[in-house]
């Protein structure tokens, strides 16, 4: 069998198997404990055992692995040694710090629809979210804070009353655990998703609503990222600024006969670009949930 070589030069953002994820070189602390306390693929494999002992049908779509420009610990380090012994950039040889997998769990999909599992596995931490994937456009959703868990920011729902204090922080049992109270409970937590998609659904966005949208989004993105201490809000903003260009400007031709469009279908144009290969890996999930919210707020005003 011919090895696979990884060209992160070339393309930045490769996509891999489970399998070849598991080759890739496995960064040990010096007690010998993964860094992070797990690896990837492991992380990857629990979550999939999760809801594979549930009896639900859980099915790995793609794995992305990304380089990004972190001069201590980089998104991908080639290893001259392991290439020596295994081959020019033969998998065995990346250290691969920056991972995104897509799970889909394929119990209740439907010809549109298929609920996805995202596990984000970075140099900041570990991140679970799950929500509709629509087949269409590829889009993953986050439809709440109980569909997304971090351990390492308090963006998300952490503990089971839906409070997290800045002093607590998740394990990486405390992330599998989550996991799998979504696999436990999955249909509770389905009839939710369904509601909040309804509720996008049934509510129509006319002109002035999608240029109030867009004027929430630009200043939502000021508000995260400005030096002026008393406006200064840490909550992740749904888009950046290049992400608000492009999806407005989509936006604005979808909405060019001045005929209203729901905010799920409006909340679909503008996801477009929430994707790890087009994104920064630790983002895609706080700001699709952000967007999420955003969206909510503007249809109970």
């Amino acid at each position: 069998m011919e090895q696979r070589q990884l060209n992160f030069a070339e393309a930045p953002v490769q996509v891999l198997t489970l399998e070849e994820l598991e080759k890739s070189y496995h960064e040990n602390l010096p007690t010998g404990d993964p860094v992070g306390g797990i690896y990837h693929f492991a992380l990857i494999s629990e979550v999939l055992e999760a809801f594979e002992q549930r009896g639900l049908k859980p099915v790995i779509q793609e794995i992305f692995a990304a380089a990004n420009r972190d001069s201590r610990r980089p998104g991908v380090t080639l290893l001259p040694q392991l290439e020596e012994k295994y081959g020019e950039r033969a998998i065995e040889a990346h250290l691969l710090r920056r991972v995104y997998a897509n799970i889909e769990i394929r119990s209740d999909e439907t010809d549109d629809i298929v609920t996805c599992l995202a596990v984000a596995y970075h140099q900041k931490g570990i991140q679970l979210g799950i929500g509709p994937m629509v087949k269409v456009c590829h889009n993953q959703t986050i439809l709440g804070a109980q569909d997304v868990v971090s351990n390492y920011a308090c963006w998300g729902m952490q503990k089971s009353d839906g409070r997290c204090k800045k002093s607590e922080k998740l394990g990486v049992s405390d992330i599998i655990t989550r996991a799998q109270q979504w696999a436990d409970d999955y249909e509770p937590y389905q009839k939710i998703r369904r509601e909040r998609m309804g509720l996008l659904k049934s509510a129509q966005m006319d002109r002035d609503g999608m240029l109030r949208l867009i004027g929430i989004l630009v200043e939502k993105r000021i508000l995260h990222d400005t030096q002026n201490e008393v406006l200064r809000q840490s909550s992740p903003y749904p888009l950046n600024s290049s992400q608000i260009n492009e999806t407005s400007e989509q936006l604005i031709a979808l909405m060019r006969h001045d005929a209203p469009i729901s905010y799920w279908d409006a909340y679909q144009q503008l996801n477009t670009v929430l994707k790890p290969q087009r994104m920064d890996i630790p983002q895609v999930l706080p700001q699709s949930l952000a967007l999420f919210e955003t969206m909510v707020e503007q249809i109970k005003k």
